[in-house]
């Protein structure tokens, strides 16, 4: 194991100050599983944690505002009693060096009174990541922050839920208290690290058209007190809410989706999402089949236990010609973070090679091979217009995972959710897909050929 010291420059002499133990420790992977829990993994990853006591400022120019001089109270918990409708826009990234790279966003508030932040539902981390109030990096400063002090049910905690100070929602003077480093690689911008610490509160969420109907999550956000700039000053989200499997989050507290379902009753385990042209949405506790072009076809997710929603692929092909026969394993793993189709470094070059030989430009049209992933009772099939850009190329992007630790992993992301629905049984531990129906905003698609 190993630590790192982590320091924040004191610009305020009346400023709060905590000292901040990191834990930091290696995530054993079980033998030949090409998952993605490490230093290079697809979205976000936990360098957890191991006592190194570090001063850290918490505190620089923050409003006090005498709304956070009331008795402190517990999180605001409203479970869901139904179908629940996050709606989803489509946004492109900040930077012109991310050209094409976009990303599906919705609105939370965080909180009392409420903080409305942008945030980025991302299935391939664990926890709920916003910039602290106290953060003064670049990629903090050009996003909204979330300001425990501005909220009169936030509390400072460490990862096992208890405060961080006994007797004081906020703490004050020089304590020690847990924090994390996540270490976050995005296919299209880049990888960078998050440094962050624990605060308690409520995630609320308004239901698509019912701005009246709110789903609340009482639950551990990690603040982050520094965030590099590659991959997060790009991104136009302000923070990010993780739909990924228990095990991912820093604690049991932290889990966004576990959480969730914890106090909701009547309802399916289950959420789903849809991306369009411009828009999306997620849906909660059920699905929408008038979306769907044919019932849901569900597999199981492959080691459930490293905390991503990844399944099994049998072999990948180039139109009729195999390009990846997955004879060591090969996974793809649903990131709704990724804007492009991530394919494992070591097996970019070949893909690349046998799509842009099929390639033509026919009229105004790209035409080319299907792209066509075989997950054994179902094909998940791209057609040339989905995985190329403008200039009729294939828009790839590139997963730089050890090998041969890890071998054959697909990143399934709005190139796939574009055309297919993607449906997550949080208590069977399942990932179903069905084609999506053309609709009005863009979508084209075809029926998808099924293996049996």
């Amino acid at each position: 194991s190993s630590s790192r010291r982590a320091s924040f420059p004191a610009t305020n002499p009346a400023q709060q100050r905590v000292a901040w133990r990191i834990f930091e420790h290696s995530t054993k992977l079980p033998p030949a599983m090409p998952s993605t829990r490490s230093k290079c993994c697809l979205a976000a990853c936990l360098a957890l944690l191991s006592p190194q006591s570090t001063i850290a400022d918490l505190g620089a120019a923050l409003r006090r505002s005498s709304s956070v001089r009331v008795p402190a109270a517990l999180p605001a918990d409203a479970p869901l009693s139904g179908t629940f409708v996050i709606p989803l826009e489509r946004v492109q990234a900040r930077s012109d060096d991310a050209k094409g790279a976009s990303f599906y966003v919705g609105k939370v508030s965080v909180g009392h009174p409420a903080q409305r932040l942008q945030v980025l539902f991302d299935t391939s981390s664990g926890q709920v990541i916003l910039p602290h109030r106290a953060c003064k990096n670049t990629a903090c400063l050009e996003h909204r922050s979330f300001s425990p002090w501005a909220s009169s049910t936030a509390m400072d905690v460490n990862f096992n839920g208890t405060e961080v100070q006994a007797g004081h929602r906020l703490a004050e003077g020089l304590v020690t208290r847990d924090g994390a480093v996540v270490s976050y690689t995005q296919s299209d911008l880049g990888e960078g690290e998050v440094t962050a610490v624990l605060v308690r509160d409520s995630v609320c969420m308004e239901s698509a058209g019912q701005s009246t109907s709110r789903a609340c999550v009482d639950l551990a956000v990690l603040a982050a007190t520094k965030m590099d700039d590659a991959p997060f000053r790009a991104m136009p989200n302000d923070g990010i809410v993780g739909l990924g499997l228990a095990s991912l989050a820093v604690s049991p507290m932290s889990s966004f989706v576990a959480r969730l379902l914890e106090g909701s009753r009547n309802i399916l385990p289950q959420f789903g999402i849809r991306f369009g042209a411009e828009s999306g949405e997620i849906h909660f506790g059920g699905h929408d089949s008038s979306r769907l072009m044919s019932p849901l076809r569900w597999f199981p997710v492959d080691h459930p236990e490293d905390g991503y929603w990844q399944v099994a692929i049998k072999a990948v092909y180039v139109g009729s010609d195999i390009v990846d026969n997955c004879e060591h394993g090969c996974h793809g793993i649903v990131d709704t973070g990724a804007s492009r189709l991530g394919v494992q470094a070591g097996n970019l070059p070949k893909l690349e090679a046998a799509l842009t030989k099929s390639l033509v430009v026919m009229g105004q049209q790209c035409q080319g091979a299907d792209l066509k992933f075989d997950l054994g009772d179902m094909v998940l099939r791209l057609q040339a217009s989905d995985y190329t850009g403008e200039d009729c190329s294939p828009v790839l992007g590139s997963l730089a995972l050890e090998e041969p630790a890890f071998k054959g992993v697909y990143a399934f992301g709005e190139t796939v959710l574009r055309r297919y629905y993607a449906a997550f049984d949080w208590e069977q531990r399942r990932l179903g897909f069905a084609p999506l129906v053309a609709t009005e905003e863009g979508n084209t698609l075809v029926a998808t050929a099924v293996l049996v």
